[in-house]
């Protein structure tokens, strides 16, 4: 491609400020308009993108704004029905996790996808740390050996959060289940290459918490999600965002048959990991051992604006990532499938949450 690639920025005001660094600063990229439904971030939002254009109304941006691709970064019920509508106006389409809110959209989303000349990718950012990253890279090499379990948690305590706004309430602790799955699927499922989450079993600790108002969560305060890989891989998962504790973020463990690694407890804390064919033997070594052999090249040469962004740099690799896809016109890092491959499981654990813990199969999208 010669020309800039136009972009149009929904939920601009609010999320999509998360990408006004890589949306401005990569020249292959123009802004070319901004959507928002808060007048007054609106005007905020059109000042930082630099957009010529600005528009209240989504699908009156898709008509009116002359655009090649859209960045979808609104709350989780317009996911689906402002990516069809942009993909069936053969627009580039990047938006936010998750993919969808139930099985019967993600199919939906899938028609439009087949149907369109557009790419679709998921703006999954945790995918794109520089630790995961550097694990991934790590299994690639097989200094794991045959990985075949992993752990992961998302222990946020985050209840004042969800506060924030109505969609946080009604689709993070108005469900139970592993209601917010991706960020710790995405990176997970990159390590274990080749395969998906077949089957799910979801359990909960029961209600202890009420929100601000004295109305009780639909949320369990822990649930737990045993899944099964169609290579036999077991993964436990465990959400946590309502227990009155210091958040712990995120936190993952790989097992493999020569080695393993754990992620940091805490910010002061290093990601270690032991491999039984390096110097350490089976003692703890830390991750960054193994930056200068295995650092993937888009972390080297980062630009330092880039980790003003969020994961510290994952906004700016999503965005990035993307328009090398359309420049380069190739598919997606994280097309449609691998985005309802980090989704689909937490929807399932919705219904096995329901079922006493019954061990429900997790639908293949590439099968729709």
């Amino acid at each position: 491609m010669t020309a800039q690639i136009r972009f149009g920025i929904v939920g601009a005001a609010g999320r999509g400020m998360g990408y006004r660094i890589p949306a401005t600063e990569d020249d292959r990229v123009t802004v070319r308009a901004v959507c928002d439904v808060s007048p007054d971030g609106l005007e905020r939002a059109q000042e930082a993108f630099g957009a010529p254009e600005c528009y209240t109304d989504f699908h009156e941006m898709l008509w009116e704004a002359d655009l090649d691709a859209v960045l979808i970064a609104t709350p989780k019920e317009h996911h689906v029905p402002q990516s069809v509508a942009a993909l069936e106006r053969g627009l580039d389409v990047l938006c936010e996790v998750p993919a969808c809110r139930s099985l019967e959209e993600g199919r939906e989303l899938v028609r439009a996808v087949d149907d369109s000349p557009g790419r679709f990718m998921i703006a999954e950012n945790d995918v794109f740390r520089r630790g995961w990253m550097l694990v991934a890279e790590l299994v690639a090499d097989g200094r794991f050996g045959d990985v075949y379990y992993a752990r992961s948690e998302r222990v946020t305590n985050s209840a004042d959060h969800v506060e924030e706004v109505a969609w946080r309430r009604t689709w993070r602790t108005g469900r139970n289940g592993v209601t917010y799955p991706t960020h710790n699927l995405g990176p997970l499922l990159r390590w274990f290459p080749d395969d998906r989450i077949d089957r799910v079993s979801c359990e909960g600790s029961g209600h202890h918490h009420v929100d601000p108002r004295g109305d009780p969560y639909e949320q369990e305060d822990t649930v737990v999600m045993l899944a099964k890989t169609e290579r036999d891989r077991l993964i436990v998962h465990r959400q946590d965002i309502l227990s009155e504790r210091p958040a712990a973020g995120y936190r993952f463990e790989l097992q493999g048959t020569r080695g393993c690694f754990e992620s940091a407890p805490h910010a002061d804390a290093d990601h270690r990991i032991s491999l039984a064919d390096s110097d350490g033997g089976h003692g703890w070594q830390s991750l960054e051992d193994y930056e200068d052999d295995y650092l993937p090249d888009r972390w080297r040469t980062l630009p330092e604006v880039a980790r003003e962004t969020g994961r510290n740099g994952g906004d700016y690799l999503v965005f990035e990532s993307f328009v090398d896809a359309i420049v380069s016109d190739s598919p997606p890092p994280i097309d449609v499938h691998e985005g309802l491959d980090m989704t689909l499981p937490g929807l399932v654990s919705e219904r096995s949450i329901d079922a006493d813990g019954e061990w429900l199969d997790v639908p293949d999208s590439r099968e729709w």
